[in-house]
C-alpha cells in the first residue's frame, strides 16, 4: 500500500501478538508496525493473500483484544500486512491504547494521534526532481556559509 492510500498513522512497534489461524493453530507474532487500521506482522508460512485469521493482541491491562483480520500483502520471508475487518468504535479505541501505551513503555515523547490521517505529498511536488531537490539544498547552505556583512 502506498503512502497516499493510507487512512491512519502507522507506528513502528515491538509489540507481541498471537495469530489463530481457519485450523485453530496458535502461532506467536511480533507486530512490527501497527495503525488503526491494521499491521506489518512478521512471517507466518501458512497464511497467503486474501485468508482471514483471527489475531489476539495483548492490552495494556493485561486482557487480549481479538479482531478479525485480512492478509493483504505478503513477502516472502519478511511479513504480511494485514487489515483489521469490522471494527468497531470501541476496538478502534483500544488499538489506539495499546499504540499509546506501548510509545509510552518505549520512552518516545511525542504525543501523537493514531486516528489522525497521514500527510499525503503526492500534491505538493507533481513531479518532483533530484536536480531540485539539490539546488534546493545547495541555497540553503549558501545562505549559512555566506559570510555576514
Amino acid at each position: 500500500m502506498s503512502i497516499s492510500q493510507r487512512q491512519h498513522i502507522r507506528f513502528s512497534l515491538d509489540i507481541p501478538a498471537t495469530i489463530i489461524t481457519k485450523y485453530g493453530e496458535r502461532q506467536q507474532t511480533r507486530l512490527q508496525q501497527i495503525s488503526i487500521g491494521g499491521c506489518f506482522t512478521g512471517w507466518e508460512e501458512n497464511i497467503y493473500v486474501g485468508d482471514e485469521f483471527r489475531m489476539e493482541i495483548e492490552l495494556p491491562n493485561g486482557n487480549y483484544l481479538p479482531l478479525w483480520c485480512k492478509a493483504l500483502y505478503r513477502f516472502d520471508d519478511t511479513g504480511l500486512g494485514v487489515r483489521f475487518l469490522n471494527l468497531s468504535q470501541f476496538e478502534r479505541e483500544l488499538i489506539s491504547s495499546i499504540i499509546t501505551h506501548r510509545l509510552d513503555e518505549e520512552g518516545v515523547p511525542v504525543q501523537v494521534d493514531p486516528f489522525h490521517t497521514p500527510p499525503s505529498f503526492l500534491n505538493e511536488h507533481p513531479n518532483p526532481r533530484v536536480t531540485d531537490i539539490r539546488a534546493k539544498a545547495d541555497s540553503i547552505l549558501d545562505k549559512i556559509m555566506a559570510p555576514e556583512l
